[in-house]
Parts: C-alpha cells; sequence; structure tokens
C-alpha cells in the first residue's frame, strides 16, 4: 500500500508532464528489454540501475523509479522484484483494476550492466522487429506490447528534443511532454483507436520528425491487423495486454526460477512479542491483519487461542486460552478496484502461565448472530509463536548519532538454556548505503548471559551491535547447540525504544 501511493491517480506527479505510473512500466520494459531469450541472459534483472547512463535511457524516469521503490529492498525482497510489483500496481492503478497481472517472486538482482539493446525511436522497422524477436516477442505480439506500453505517458521533450521541441515558458519544471494519447492517466485503448482514426496525437506516430515515426511504423508492420483488433475493442485489448505484460515481467535469465504466484494471506500474525516481566509473569501480544472478506460482519468477534509450549491440542491442554482481540479503527485497502480486500487489524494482549508457556495459536471468527465459528489455523499447522528465544522489547533500546545506530538487545532463552553453547545477535547491513542495489553482509554480534529469573527456567542474553546509522534492515536471533538451532527472524527496529 505505501509503494502504491506513489500512483494512486496513475499520474501521481505534481510535476507537468510526469506520469508515474508510466515511468513504472517504462522502467521494467527498459530493464527487460535488453534480454536474449535464446541465449538465456538478461531479462528483468534490475541492471537497468547501471545502465541509465545510456543514450537508449535518456531521463530520470530510471533513477526516481529507484528511488520510489528501491527502499523496500532486503535480504528477503530484490530490486528486480520491486521493479515488477511497481509495474502491476502501476497498470492496475491506471487500468482501475481492469487488468490484474499476477505476481511472482524470485528475480535475482544483477550485479552490473547488462549489454545494449533497448529499442530507439530513429531505428527502422527491421530493427525493431529484430530487437522484439530478441526479448521473444513475434511481430504481431511487439505492436501490441508496444501498444499497451504507450496507453500512459508521452515523449518528454527534455528527453527527446528532436522529437518534441521544447517551448518556452515560465516553468521551468515543465517536462513538455506530448502525450501517446488524450487519456495519458487511464489505461485504455485509445493509443489504439486514435491512431487508426489518424488523430495526430502520438507524436512517436505522427510527429514532424519522420525519422522518430517508430509506433507508425510498428503498428502497420503487419498491415494494421493487429492494432485494429485493439482499437475494435476494450476487453481485447486488455486481455492482449494482460498476457504480454506478464509476460515481459516473468522473463528471467536462465536459472532463475519464480515463485508461485503471490496470494494475500487472509488471516496474517504481525508484531508477535512474549514479554518475561520480572515478577516471572509471561506476556502476550500481538497483531493480526484480517480480510474483510472472511468477516461475517464488519464487528465479528476474533479470538486467539494459545497453544501452550507442550504443543497439545487446544481441548486437551489445561491451558488455552480465548483471547478477545480488540480491532482498530484503521483500515487499509487498494488504491483501486478488484486489487484485493479490505484489511482490518486487531490487537490482543493476556497474561499466561509462565510454565505452561506458548508455542503457536490459532485464530477463530465468530458470528455473533448465527453463533457459529470459523477456526483459521495456517492450513493446519497453527501460527507459530514460539517462545524458546525471544527479543525483550521492554529491557531492549536503540541509540542513533548522526553517523552510528546502536542496538541494545536482550533476549530470552527458555527451558535449560545449557542446550545452547552459542546465542548470536545478527544484523545485515550493506556494504555500500549508496549503491543502487544493495550486497548485505551479516554482522554476527555474540550474546552474553546477563542474568536469569528465579523459578523459571530463564535466562536472559544481552548482545550489542553498533553500525552506521543508514543500518535498520530486520535482525535475528539466533541460538545452537549440540543437535539444536533456534532461531527468531526478521524482527523490525521500530517495536525497540530509541535513547
Amino acid at each position: 500500500n505505501g509503494i502504491a501511493t506513489f500512483v494512486r491517480d496513475c499520474v501521481g506527479s505534481g510535476t507537468p508532464g510526469v506520469n508515474i505510473g508510466a515511468e513504472w512500466l517504462r522502467n521494467a520494459y527498459h530493464d527487460m528489454a535488453t534480454v536474449d531469450v535464446d541465449a538465456g541472459t538478461g531479462g528483468l534483472d534490475a541492471s537497468i540501475v547501471f545502465e541509465s547512463d545510456r543514450p537508449e535511457n535518456p531521463g530520470h524516469a530510471f533513477s526516481e523509479t529507484l528511488n520510489s521503490l528501491g527502499g523496500s529492498q532486503s535480504t528477503r525482497t530484490s530490486v528486480a522484484d520491486l521493479f515488477a510489483l511497481g509495474a502491476i500496481l502501476a497498470v492496475g492503478v491506471c487500468s482501475n483494476g481492469t487488468i490484474r497481472i499476477p505476481m511472482r517472486p524470485g528475480r535475482v538482482d544483477a550485479s552490473g550492466p547488462g549489454p545494449s539493446g533497448v529499442p530507439q525511436p530513429h531505428e527502422d522497422l527491421a530493427s525493431h522487429i529484430a530487437s522484439f524477436k530478441r526479448q521473444g516477442f513475434n511481430t504481431q505480439e511487439m505492436i501490441a506490447l508496444v501498444a499497451c506500453g504507450h496507453s500512459i505517458g508521452g515523449v518528454h521533450g527534455v528527453d527527446f528534443p528532436e522529437i518534441v521541441p521544447n517551448v518556452s515558458n515560465s516553468n521551468p519544471s515543465d517536462e513538455h511532454t506530448v502525450t501517446f494519447d488524450t487519456t495519458t492517466g487511464v489505461f485504455d485503448n485509445n493509443v489504439a483507436s486514435q491512431f487508426v482514426a489518424n488523430m495526430p496525437q502520438n507524436p512517436l506516430a505522427f510527429g514532424e520528425n519522420l525519422t522518430t515515426r517508430s509506433d507508425f511504423r510498428i503498428f502497420n508492420a503487419d498491415g494494421g491487423e493487429m492494432i485494429a483488433n485493439m482499437a475494435a475493442s476494450h476487453d481485447f485489448f486488455r486481455a492482449t495486454c494482460s498476457t504480454l505484460l506478464e509476460r515481459m515481467l516473468n522473463t528471467v535469465p536462465n536459472g532463475v526460477v519464480l515463485g508461485d504466484i503471490i496470494q494475500p494471506i487472509l488471516v496474517k500474525p504481525r508484531n508477535l512479542v512474549v514479554e518475561i516481566g520480572t515478577n516471572g509473569s509471561m506476556t502476550i501480544s500481538g497483531e493480526l491483519r484480517i480480510a474483510d472478506t472472511i468477516l461475517p460482519k464488519p464487528d465479528s468477534p476474533v479470538l486467539i487461542h494459545l497453544v501452550p509450549r507442550s504443543g497439545e491440542p487446544c481441548d486437551t491442554a489445561q491451558h488455552c486460552p480465548g483471547v478477545t482481540a480488540s480491532k482498530s479503527t484503521f483500515v487499509s485497502r487498494c488504491l483501486y478496484p478488484n486489487c484485493g480486500p479490505e484489511w482490518g487489524y486487531y490487537s490482543f494482549s493476556t497474561l499466561i502461565p509462565i510454565e505452561e508457556g506458548v508455542s503457536s495459536f490459532t485464530v477463530e471468527i465468530l458470528d455473533s448472530t448465527t453463533g457459529e465459528s470459523v477456526m483459521y489455523d495456517n492450513g493446519g499447522h497453527g501460527f507459530p509463536f514460539s517462545d524458546t528465544l525471544q527479543p525483550q522489547v521492554p529491557r531492549s533500546f536503540v541509540t542513533v548519532s548522526n553517523s552510528s545506530l546502536t542496538l541494545n538487545l536482550t533476549v530470552a532463552v527458555v527451558l535449560n538454556d545449557e542446550r545452547f553453547t552459542n546465542v548470536s545477535l545478527i544484523v545485515p547491513e550493506p556494504l555500500r548505503i549508496d549503491a543502487p542495489i544493495k550486497t548485505y553482509v551479516s554482522v554476527i554480534t555474540p550474546m552474553l548471559p546477563s542474568g536469569t529469573l528465579a523459578g523459571t527456567n530463564y535466562t536472559f542474553y544481552t548482545g550489542v551491535y553498533r553500525g552506521p546509522g543508514f543500518s535498520e534492515h530486520p535482525y535475528d536471533v539466533v541460538a545452537t547447540g549440540p543437535g539444536i538451532s533456534v532461531a527468531n527472524k526478521f524482527n523490525p527496529w521500530f517495536l525497540l525504544s530509541v535513547r
């Protein structure tokens, strides 16, 4: 949702002539366009971040896309995946949800630039056909993909003065853009229908410079059949664009295997915390994100059933309480139709006997009218919530200075800590903060015993990580011993107080 807000109205920019949705789509195509499908090299691999100084990649669309999306890179999310997601969101927003391209993760970031080869407006038709063939598209697919890509946006005179002359005016930020059609903020088939109707809007089809009329040459490459079909039917246009853009985004180098289509998790826990009190108490707290599509009513009660450390089923365990979760007034939703459900947020907190602890939980959603309920148990496995190794948020804190960041972390290890010979705090740290694609190195900090809690099996360990002030990648805590390894991974910094 945070990323999607950049293109909330497709254009998403206050700068005259700048269309953020078009920039994100152009970025993805230019990244993919140097692929050689026969050789199995290139594709959507974020190599564009190393190639923006080439004549075939003019303009600031690529740096702006990286600035918008690159901040979400992590050891789990590649820049290439973010570029694909950006294009998917752009098309979704700009089509008002009529085009939904599925997202598959797993793209691998390039370590440097790839070969040149993005098609340019001054090239002849034979060159364009050869370029798209190298990318895996035949002539009619080339026509359709260009029409899809030029449904939004336009030609910026500041980047292509030979196509769109820069006309002096009083606005220094004006990009002097001439759009491809008259509905530049809407992903529709007007780019095709207006071409067929000979409306002289598209500067790459009807511009004064005959050499750069690349759209005119491409749209007529099959005698005008494909562009006429796209002009005649909105449904055909949308279906064709959906298929071809998905292929484009899923074009990756040999050896890269994309994962399954990402589906929304209808019940998703987050910010789970186990707090061990000095008096031997154990407080369990956390949040749930729940899709409105599975709620019988907006005010349907939500119960959390904690499974004890032993793993005994709730119906036989001595203590397996149902904790009522409180619904927040905050909701989140997609910014366009047909994108997904609206999300409600629920929080819970409860004291439980420390001798029983917790290993997982299930979520029960009740219908207050019928009395019926549905249990969500993470596919029969329960939602994991082990109390074996847990950061102690109230005992931990962060200090920040101009050039450094310090994480003072305390964790609790439960159940015979003598099983563990090593407890470590691991923080992924970028080798270079100014690198367009970050390479992370794991900084491992040993954690040492700092005390026990009388009457319990808990031992506290403390470690101090000191790093550059820009590193707040989620951290891991790992405990190992002979034949045993326990990890608590991807913990956010924002739960910790700053001193």
